[in-house]
Formats: C-alpha cells, sequence, structure tokens
C-alpha cells in the first residue's frame, strides 16, 4: 500500500530502511530474519537497538493520523515484538553467509556493516597491485554549494584474500581505496580479471549501458553510489558494460 500510514522510512548513518507495516516487512525483498541479522550486526545488542530504532519505531507510528478504521491493519508494537524477538535469537550474518547473499543490493548493504579491512586481516591476504593518480575534485558544502576545487593524490591497491574460511576453493580480491589527503579508505570487492590492474579495477566498478558513454557530462561518487548527470537525455539501451579507467577519471568531478 502506498499511503504514508502503512510506511516508515528510516534514513540515518547506521541504517536505510522502509518499513511497511502493513505486510510486516523490514526491508523489500528481504526475509524479516535476514534483515534482523543485518540489523543486529549494526547495533550489537538488543538495548541499544530498541533505544536506537524499534521504540523510536514505536513512537512514531503512535504520533501519525492514522484514520481509526485502518489501526487494526497495522499494529506496530506487535511487529516490533515480533523484530525485537528475532534480534534476540538471531546472530549477526559471518563473512560466509554475507557472501552467499544472492540480492545484490541486500548483500552491499550488509558489506557496509561489516569492517572490510578487519575481515580482511582475519581472512588472510596479500597486496599484490598498487597504483595512484591525481586528481580534481569539486568539493561542496552541506548545502550543496560549491566551495571550489581540491587536487587529491588517490591510491588504489589490491589484495589477493584467501577464500579458504569463506568455504571458496578459489581466492578473491578487494581493492582497498584511500586519498593521501585525507587518509579515507573504502574497500570494493573486484573480479579477478582487474586483479593486476587498480586503475582499471576501480574503474570497473562503475557499469553503464554502453550507448549513454558518450553523453556523459560528470560523474559523482558517494562510497558505491554512483551519480550520473547527462549532457542530454538518452534512452538507454543494449549492452551494459564497465568503465575504462580513462573514461572513469576523466569524468569523476566529486566522490566521499
Amino acid at each position: 500500500m502506498e499511503n504514508s500510514s502503512t510506511k516508515i522510512s528510516v534514513n540515518r548513518n547506521e541504517v536505510n530502511l522502509m518499513i511497511n507495516l502493513t505486510e510486516r516487512t523490514l526491508i523489500d525483498n528481504v526475509s524479516n530474519r535476514d534483515a534482523v541479522k543485518y540489523l543486529k550486526g549494526i547495533f550489537g545488542n538488543v538495548e541499544r537497538f530498541k533505544g536506537r530504532l524499534t521504540d523510536q519505531l514505536r513512537e512514531l507510528h503512535k504520533n501519525e493520523d492514522i484514520p481509526q478504521e485502518d489501526v487494526n491493519k497495522f499494529k506496530c508494537d506487535d511487529f516490533m515484538d515480533e523484530i525485537e524477538k528475532i534480534f534476540e535469537e538471531e546472530s549477526p550474518f559471518t563473512y560466509e553467509e554475507a557472501f552467499k547473499i544472492e540480492t545484490r543490493d541486500f548483500q552491499a548493504q550488509v558489506f557496509g556493516s561489516i569492517n572490510v579491512s578487519e575481515m580482511i586481516q582475519k581472512l588472510g591476504s596479500n597486496r599484490i597491485a598498487t597504483d595512484g593518480i591525481e586528481v580534481k575534485h569539486k568539493r561542496f558544502d552541506e548545502h550543496g554549494n560549491l566551495l571550489g576545487v581540491e587536487d587529491y593524490h588517490n591510491i588504489y591497491e589490491v589484495y589477493e584474500v584467501l577464500g579458504e574460511k569463506l568455504g571458496l576453493s578459489e581466492n578473491i580480491y578487494a581493492l582497498k581505496c584511500w586519498c593521501t589527503s585525507t587518509n579515507k579508505e573504502h574497500w570494493l570487492w573486484i573480479e579477478d580479471q582487474y586483479k593486476d590492474k587498480p586503475l582499471e579495477a576501480v574503474a570497473s566498478t562503475f557499469r553503464i549501458h554502453k550507448n549513454l558513454i558518450p553523453y556523459i557530462k560528470e560523474l559523482k561518487r558517494q562510497g558505491d553510489v554512483l551519480l550520473v548527470e547527462m549532457k542530454e537525455d538518452v534512452m538507454p539501451d543494449g549492452e551494459i558494460v564497465p568503465l575504462t579507467a580513462e573514461q572513469y577519471f576523466g569524468l569523476l568531478t566529486s566522490q566521499s
């Protein structure tokens, strides 16, 4: 159902959920048990989970202007009781379980709740390739106003991560992206065909319809989220391809 009384949006640093009270789901197309396993990895204990999420949802729902005839449909308190019970029963996703998640968007959410650097250290890894590039990026304030353009030196390192503890017969590859100016780092999983080419590896994480590439004006990136500004409206069509390093770094104007 689409009216606002059936759903509660939660969008903060810790989680990003669209909770459907009518369907009694926390995340679309994800079982509540899996959703709670993800949330357990974020909140850790039930007291923090209640204080930062379910208690707030109960209060938010209580204050909504819901028609009397619809009240029995939602039963937010009952749903939150059910979710809290699952929270006490479940454990966070293990590394092996996270790799087996089939829904790509949800898997990205789960990995966002895992300390990938710590995970790679525990699994065991070897750095096999390093490359860097000088970039100029736009800088914005919290209201989206352009503050200027700054020079950054980005370093990309490829690590071969041992797959044995994940139940895998082959090793996997991770790309560490970090900036020498801010000392911030971000990790991306990459395909083995890019393991020896760090710049091509990061570019390969952006995929788009091939017919759109000539019309891209600029790219902006925030973690795994990529935004495209076009020169003109073009209908996506045909093959979806990764960008080359030249295309990616030539079009990227901002990232955080």
